[in-house]
């Protein structure tokens, strides 16, 4: 039985997560803004990938996301993101957008993942059928909605790293029946930890989601993670290697890796620009993809 424990765990999530919240408020509202912290980063985003995810038909994929990212007090920060996405074909399903900045940190993902293998037909991998008619017509519409909260419980210092845990979120609005998702809430728990080396950059991070269960897909919890090493080349620039990937997210659907070379460009003082190419190493990852967003500081 696909997921069975996913909502009875979602629940003391989402709970956790409004906790967090009502905590920061007082803060909230004795802090004004100043130039000296970012209060609100909202950006745009243009991502594209392309692969077969071994079978015989390639899917493009594009998303454009918008994404909102708030900063309530030094150590708290809440990301939302409301994509507008794209597929060429049904062989494959729209899973979930995972956070851009990390907190603000540089560690962007910049794309849709994971994706659920299809079968012949449209039919997911190990899953029960789909409801599209036709699985080689192309799709388009609203994607499903994330939001992501982190906060810092130990602060960086010569010896110990910066450790962020995370509360995640998806609501199901992307429809399902174009297969742009699944239908179905997500959440899920994180932890990501920093640390800097002169101009070098390490940073890792891992969120395990619990997926709820659907009567078209045979979906099952998963664990998503990230690790990179960047480094400052210019006060302005920044750039970073990383990989990223996910176990399997359905019964029958393979696990996702990719390598990711990324760059950070800050533009003055209130504008950056982010930009990526990466490369998939698994039947579950885009074979290459591309992504570019424009970030405005408030």
């Amino acid at each position: 039985m696909p997921c069975t424990t996913s909502r009875r765990i979602a629940l003391p999530l989402y709970c956790a997560f409004l906790l967090l919240i009502i905590a920061a408020m007082p803060v909230c509202a004795a802090e004004s803004p100043s130039g000296q912290r970012r209060l609100v980063s909202v950006g745009l985003g243009f991502d594209i990938s392309s692969g077969d995810y071994g079978t015989d038909t390639t899917t493009d994929f594009v998303s454009v996301p918008l994404i909102v990212d708030l900063y309530p007090t030094e150590r708290l920060d809440l990301e939302l993101i409301i994509p507008w996405v794209y597929q060429s074909n049904s062989n494959t399903v729209y899973g979930t957008t995972m956070p851009y900045r990390g907190g603000g940190y540089g560690m962007s993902t910049m794309s849709a993942m994971p994706r659920f293998m299809s079968g012949p037909g449209g039919t997911s991998a190990g899953g029960t059928g789909s409801s599209i008619s036709n699985p080689s017509a192309s799709a388009s519409g609203l994607g499903d909605i994330t939001l992501t909260a982190g906060y810092i419980v130990v602060q960086e210092s010569d010896l110990v790293p910066r450790i962020r845990p995370t509360l995640y979120f998806k609501f199901p609005t992307a429809d399902r029946d174009k297969g742009l998702g699944t239908g179905e809430f997500d959440a899920g728990i994180g932890l990501s930890l920093e640390k800097w080396f002169g101009d070098w950059r390490l940073a890792g991070e891992a969120t395990y989601v619990f997926q709820g269960s659907s009567d078209l897909y045979q979906t099952k919890d998963y664990l998503n993670y990230e690790a990179g090493l960047g480094y400052q080349l210019t006060r302005q620039f920044f750039c970073t290697l990383l990989g990223r990937g996910a176990t399997a997210p359905a019964d029958g659907s393979p696990a996702l890796f990719e390598g990711r070379l990324k760059g950070v460009y800050d533009i003055g003082d209130r504008y950056s620009l982010e930009a990526y190419l990466s490369h998939g190493f698994t039947n579950g990852s885009p074979d290459i993809g591309g992504g570019l967003a424009l970030f405005v500081d408030f």
